[in-house]
């Protein structure tokens, strides 16, 4: 077993490494930086798409308001530039640092979420989900969405630091379910359900990847159902969408069925290549959450499925990124966030899909990188910073990377040489 450079320990034996492979770590002949660049240019191609549908869309209601096309875009742009700026200095900072820095991390990002649930001042709702704060020029930040990457760092650092505390119900409640719960309970208290469910599965799929015991899944997996089948049936309006996604036929084709609706009919009208990039009907008023919760479905109108196949695909690459990192890595604690970090970008995708195309009752949850958010938009750059950070890790990756810089000086040396010669 390979030493583990943050000093947590070996790797647990789980099921899901000995599905991937035969052998656990690198295997002869594989690249080391294949990772790093297949991760940087799909996440990349995504945000590409993302950029796009937003203009596309927020273009149209610019344009109804009597504005400049260009103007709110301009602003969603600068959130992009701050999170690829994030995301390239949380590429270089070591796996070690992380883990020190977890803790820390999660408080950080647990206290604007008490600003939101108990300084009404500063808090903003929309649609029932009162999640955001109010910041100076007419903008908002919903702390919610860094509380995710928050979250996996925190359950890296107790699995890989304090696994031995984790074998009974009081260690596991002191460090993992009282930190882990307190910061989702108070996401819930704001009424934010969609954000809730992400929160839990990229628990769950940290955990389920370190190999917490089958008996605690099964107890927490049964409460979180009750408290998912309460939470929904005592809000009326949860109970609409979950009574419209099982009767959609019966459902108030102008109320609670109408953005579903209308949503299928934007996939429907993109056929197989779309009617083009802009010429999306759906978004002239009708689709309400165009740009965020229902983007995929203006991206179907527009791009058709061969679109929708394509960021379909990107997200999968994605996710053979991150699992190609826990393979290869000599770390407890570089494969447990990894795997919330996977669960959450690509199980949030999954979800959004799946409401847009009829497979789940509307959430509410957005499309990582392509829905309109500066936040999500943010805090998932920010994790595909450290996912690269863990990939730059991998056994002869720093090596190889430190070496291309040089390799391109040389080759622009002989051209240049080779230029003045002629």
């Amino acid at each position: 077993m390979p030493a583990d450079p943050t000093g947590a320990g070996p790797r647990p034996a789980h099921p899901l490494r000995r599905l991937l492979a035969s052998s656990e770590g690198p295997r002869e002949g594989e690249s080391a930086t294949l990772s790093y660049y297949t991760l940087l240019l799909a996440s990349l191609a995504l945000l590409t798409f993302g950029l796009i549908m937003v203009f596309s869309v927020q273009s149209v209601k610019s344009a109804a308001d009597g504005g400049s096309a260009y103007e709110n875009f301009a602003k969603y742009l600068v959130f992009a530039v701050v999170g690829l700026a994030l995301m390239a200095l949380a590429a270089r900072v070591p796996a070690r640092a992380w883990q020190r820095l977890s803790v820390p991390v999660l408080v950080v990002a647990t206290l604007p979420q008490l600003l939101v649930d108990f300084v009404p001042s500063v808090r903003t709702c929309t649609g029932g989900n009162c999640n955001w704060i109010r910041l100076p020029g007419d903008q908002t930040v919903q702390p919610s969405e860094f509380i995710k990457l928050a979250i996996c760092l925190y359950i890296g650092y107790v699995v890989a630091c304090h696994a031995d505390r984790l074998k009974d119900l009081k260690g596991l409640a002191l460090w993992l379910l009282v930190p882990v719960g307190v910061p989702i309970a108070l996401v819930l208290w704001g009424g934010d359900l969609g954000t809730v469910i992400v929160l839990v599965l990229l628990g769950a799929g940290a955990l389920w990847v370190y190999g917490l015991r089958a008996r605690w899944f099964a107890l927490l997996g049964a409460l979180g159902v009750a408290g998912f089948a309460g939470a929904s049936l005592l809000v009326a309006n949860r109970r609409a969408r979950i009574l419209m996604w099982w009767f959609p036929d019966s459902a108030d084709p102008l109320d609670v069925g109408y953005q579903p609706k209308h949503g299928r009919w934007a996939l429907g009208t993109g056929s197989w290549t779309g009617v083009g990039p802009g010429a999306s009907r759906q978004k002239w008023g009708y689709l309400t959450q165009a740009d965020s919760d229902y983007v995929f479905a203006v991206l179907g109108e527009e791009f058709g499925l061969v679109g929708t196949l394509a960021v379909i695909a990107s997200f999968a690459v994605v996710g053979w990124c991150c699992l190609r990192v826990m393979r290869r890595c000599e770390s407890v604690y570089v494969s447990v966030v990894t795997a919330g970090i996977m669960t959450w970008i690509v199980g949030q995708a999954f979800i959004n899909m799946s409401v847009v195309v009829g497979l789940l009752p509307v959430l509410g949850v957005p499309l990582p990188l392509i829905s309109a958010g500066g936040s999500s938009l943010i805090s998932v750059l920010a994790a595909v910073g450290v996912l690269l950070s863990f990939a730059r890790a991998e056994p002869g990756a720093a090596q190889e990377l430190a070496a291309r810089p040089g390799a391109v000086r040389r080759t622009l040396s002989v051209v240049s040489s080779r230029r003045k010669s002629v």
